[in-house]
């Protein structure tokens, strides 16, 4: 075989691969577009496309700009600045009192529209006690948020509102850590989660941007396949169950962090609020409830710890009211 001969079949080889992928590619865009063999998983994993980013030490936000779609239809949408609702101007206008709301996906507003989260509801019901005074409600709570990333969505986003009073509506997400045996690390990595993509995002913000390999990855499904296939294979992490073993000392965790949220009120001299999202969930059990992938061993077990971290916000709140902070806890009660 000649030399021109060698070189025209390695050619062709490389023309058939080239084409033969560019096929591949094809094929799984046309499936993902239309949802076959799982390929729309593939669109959905845009490595340039992660809907959070990295705040503070091991904290994470809504990326500006961007729209979460949830199961039951409705949308949230992050706004230029990171946080759902209307935007507001750094710094604080004069004459306005600026409410920042702290706390999980039920203060976000998991499932439901811009239009009915609880700082919608809270702005006009404030407006209606402020005398004139323009009132501001700035919703920095986010999906899947413990005490710890309160604290540190706080400490890295709120402080820069200057906020005239601070709600923190807590004590939901703080129940799976009692999954967890002690010692809890401060923050612990069993805590933390998507951390896989928060690790990959403070990396590249460190290198000046997206690497070449997330940036192939943008470009090409057929990238995105061994990834997506390892991560079926050997890195998929079974959803949580209840577990029949509960770790109580989780509480002083949650408790250590509620404490740094009540530095940080107490060092810029505005008023806190304390409070527990209410809960349904029966004392006594109740065989209509399916179990739910956040219970510690079963309904009665979850309700139970979660009145002890309400208890421990209660604690917190007369220390610090004896200590001269302006400090209040609020209870709920649902029928």
């Amino acid at each position: 075989m000649t030399r021109a001969t060698r070189s025209a079949t390695l050619a062709l080889v490389i023309s058939s691969l080239v084409v033969s992928l560019l096929i591949a590619e094809g094929a799984l865009r046309i499936a993902a577009r239309f949802a076959i063999a799982g390929a729309d998983r593939l669109a959905k994993i845009d490595p340039m496309k992660v809907l959070i980013e990295p705040h503070g030490a091991f904290g994470y936000r809504q990326r500006p700009n961007v729209v979460f779609a949830y199961g039951n239809g409705s949308t949230a949408s992050a706004n230029a600045m990171g946080y759902r609702g209307p935007l507001v101007t750094i710094p604080k206008p004069a004459g306005t009192f600026r409410v920042i709301l702290l706390g999980e996906s039920t203060t976000h507003g998991w499932g439901v529209v811009d239009s009915e989260t609880i700082d919608t509801y809270l702005r006009p019901l404030l407006a209606q006690q402020a005398r004139g005074r323009r009132v501001e409600v700035v919703n920095l709570a986010f999906d899947g948020y413990d005490a710890y990333q309160v604290w540190q969505r706080l400490l890295s986003n709120g402080t820069r509102f200057q906020p005239d009073a601070i709600i923190a509506n807590v004590g939901i997400n703080d129940v799976r850590n009692a999954r967890f045996a002690p010692p809890l690390g401060d923050p612990d990595p069993r805590t933390l989660i998507w951390e896989a993509d928060l690790k990959r995002l403070r990396r590249e913000a460190a290198n000046g941007g997206p690497s070449f390999s997330t940036r192939f990855k943008h470009y090409f499904f057929l990238a995105r396949l061994p990834g997506m296939m390892n991560d079926l294979m050997f890195r998929h992490r079974p959803a949580l169950k209840p577990e029949v073993t509960v770790y109580p000392q989780a509480a002083d965790n949650f408790q250590r962090n509620v404490l740094r949220i009540a530095d940080v009120a107490r060092d810029l001299d505005v008023p806190l609020i304390l409070s527990t999202p209410p809960s349904i969930l029966p004392r006594t059990g109740d065989s209509r409830l399916a179990p739910r992938d956040y219970w510690i061993r079963d309904a009665v077990t979850t309700q139970l710890y979660r009145d002890t971290l309400a208890a421990r916000l209660i604690a917190i709140q007369q220390q610090r009211a004896a200590q001269g902070q302006t400090i209040i806890y609020v209870s709920h009660t649902i029928p």
